[in-house]
């Protein structure tokens, strides 16, 4: 049971994620405690900061804090380790370079029997995670596609399709940068709940779209602001992070993001 958070936006934003709601997830009040990770894309690098350990007890998680990188894109994400040692090399994102760009993957999720999809590509893995797999078959998958605006309904497409098959497998919940465009997969999760554990189901995602000046200059949500809040914002996040204006993803939604705005969408 991971959690996931995204932001895209059609101009550079200040997010002063404070890991409070991360801290709870990663350690103080759920089971979440195998470790964190926050890209901050910028052009095509990005600044990314990762630790395998409970996001509440850590000195990196709160100098990350008291950063200002603005951005118009960033992926969060804190694990509870379903397969892969709780080591900094099984968290979340991962990164990798491919036609002079940084792309970032973080997943929710178990994905069964993917070793046998793709034995060839895990020697090339840092880690030991089925996740960390997955983003090497993406990228494998994709290194034909060019970026550019033109490609990105192809680079889409092939997306939705990889995610629909991932889906098959287990919970696929998904977030990809590929230097240019945010892609998105919801499926389902697990949930606590007082009773305990539940079976995965959705939704896997949860969508906002904020748009200045109705929403007004900022957004505030627990332990997250966004200051000069640009025109046009969506966050995607496992759970709501306030009360209002989120909307459910069904299962099986899959969606392209850039600038702020739903580029392309379908149902795998």
């Amino acid at each position: 049971m991971c959690e996931l958070f995204a932001m895209n936006a059609n101009t550079p934003a200040i997010v002063e994620y404070e890991l409070q709601r991360f801290a709870a997830e990663g350690g103080e009040r759920h089971r979440n405690r195998d470790g964190w990770g926050i890209a901050f894309m910028e052009e095509r690098d990005a600044h990314v900061f990762r630790e395998a350990a409970p996001a509440s007890d850590s000195v990196l998680a709160r100098m990350v804090i008291e950063r200002e990188i603005p951005c118009r894109t960033m992926i969060a994400h804190v694990r509870r380790a379903s397969r892969g040692k709780p080591r900094l090399e099984n968290t979340h994102p991962f990164t990798r370079v491919v036609h002079g760009r940084k792309h970032h993957f973080a997943h929710n999720g178990t994905l069964k029997d993917i070793d046998k999809l793709a034995p060839e590509l895990r020697a090339e893995c840092v880690g030991d995670t089925d996740s960390e797999l997955a983003f090497l078959m993406l990228l494998n998958e994709l290194r034909t596609t060019p970026h550019g605006t033109q490609a990105t309904a192809e680079r889409f497409r092939l997306f939705a399709d990889f995610a629909g098959r991932m889906a098959a497998r287990g919970p696929a919940n998904i977030l990809f940068f590929d230097g240019e465009t945010l892609f998105a997969h919801a499926h389902r999760r697990i949930f606590e709940t007082p009773e305990g554990l539940t079976p995965a189901q959705p939704p896997g995602l949860c969508l906002r779209h904020l748009q200045a000046p109705s929403c007004g200059d900022e957004w505030r949500g627990p332990g997250a602001r966004i200051r000069e809040l640009p025109t046009s914002t969506i966050l995607l996040a496992s759970v709501p992070l306030d009360p209002d204006g989120w909307q459910a993803l069904p299962e099986g939604y899959a969606l392209a993001l850039r600038n702020g705005r739903i580029l392309h969408e379908t149902t795998t």
